[in-house]
């Protein structure tokens, strides 16, 4: 036998044999290029070119009605929940017929911007169909120009029945490269795994599937579903700064649109402020925040002591509110209105005499209370 020597390249060893196409390395100004290159967005924060999204929450809770109020306002492009969004054309792979898309398109502008596949196997797709399929999505893109590949949900689609499988969602979702790497936005609805889960684990099956997209995002009712809310609650975990990790929105009455609340807390703060700036605006002097919380309306549920301060906190920031003192025990803050100085100005007894007024207040109680207890003599 020939001794080998020198380099030795695998594939010479085996005759007819051709070497696998191995991309080149690349370096920082190579990346910079890339990412320059790369990040576009179509709706900011959620969905980017070049990205993967996955949107879970629970079923009829409004993701499709969500995806297709983007549809419709991708025809122009403007904002959706006060966020850039820009005009587009997509391609949609339901698990809905015909009839529901044309149903929905009685009150949104879904136009020629944008085509489906609606129910494109009469089962589950095989390897072979789905690989097919993500082909055909790519020739439309080659032909139109797509901004946005939208599948919904993504359980309909995903060959055979291991969605715990980690090895097998990889083997679904490793393919979407293929798309991505066209400069394409994929968006898949998902449906959330039984019982209450952690933020960012809502979505059902591996977790394959969260480490693999570039943007998580999960939506849940902001109030019961019982209820009468068109308010949903976004939560995102993402690879982007540019994404937002809470956002309120809200379906329009008209159903065509969306308005954004701002985060949790900001939608807290904006629900309960006529409430709050309404018990000062009717105080006779400039209140504390346990002053505050006692003069709560009964018929409503009073805030928790951190809460309250967290809104009081922010309405000063935002100037609604001004505040004097230290912050001390003894020199709580006071809050009021702008605009109402002159009408709370105090005396200098005036203090003195509130927490006078506030020890016999305590004192009668406790008296009352031990009565009480004591019964009839």
């Amino acid at each position: 036998m020939t001794p080998i020597t020198g380099p030795v390249d695998a594939h010479s060893l085996v005759p007819g044999a051709s070497a696998p196409a191995v991309p080149r390395e690349l370096w920082l100004s190579d990346l910079k290029e890339l990412a320059q290159a790369q990040t576009s967005w179509l709706w900011r924060g959620y969905l980017a070119s070049g990205n993967v999204t996955v949107l879970t929450s629970q079923w009829k809770s409004g993701k499709t009605t969500l995806l297709s109020v983007l549809l419709a306002r991708m025809k122009t492009g403007g904002a959706l929940a006060g966020l850039p969004l820009a005009a587009g054309k997509a391609a949609i792979v339901s698990e809905e017929g015909p009839a529901s898309w044309v149903a929905r398109g009685k009150h949104l502008d879904l136009a020629d911007h944008v085509c489906w596949f609606c129910r494109p196997f009469p089962g589950k797709p095989t390897p072979a169909q789905w690989l097919a399929l993500l082909d055909r999505l790519a020739d439309v893109h080659a032909r139109h120009g797509l901004s946005l590949v939208a599948i919904d949900p993504l359980s309909a689609f995903f060959p055979g029945r291991g969605e715990s499988n980690a090895e097998l969602m990889l083997e679904f979702l490793m393919p979407l490269h293929r798309l991505t790497a066209l400069g394409l936005s994929v968006l898949l609805l998902h449906h959330p795994g039984k019982g209450e889960a952690g933020e960012g684990m809502a979505a059902r099956g591996s977790g394959a599937l969260c480490a693999f997209v570039d943007v998580l995002v999960e939506m849940k009712w902001h109030a019961r579903p019982s209820e009468d809310d068109r308010r949903r609650r976004l939560l995102a975990l993402s690879r982007h700064d540019e994404t937002p990790r809470q956002l309120v929105l809200e379906l329009s009455a008209d159903g065509t649109d969306y308005l954004g609340h701002g985060s949790f807390l900001d939608e807290e703060f904006s629900q309960n402020w006529k409430l709050l700036s309404s018990i000062l605006a009717s105080a006779p002097k400039k209140l504390t925040r346990h002053q505050i919380a006692r003069r709560w309306p009964p018929g409503s549920e009073a805030p928790s002591g951190i809460t309250l301060w967290r809104w009081l906190e922010r309405a000063v920031a935002q100037a609604l509110l001004l505040r004097e003192g230290t912050g001390r025990k003894n020199d709580p803050y006071r809050y009021w209105l702008p605009g109402h100085e002159e009408r709370l100005s105090r005396p200098p007894w005036q203090d003195e005499m509130d927490q006078l007024i506030e020890r016999i207040s305590r004192v009668g109680a406790a008296a009352e209370g031990a009565e009480a207890e004591g019964g009839p003599g």
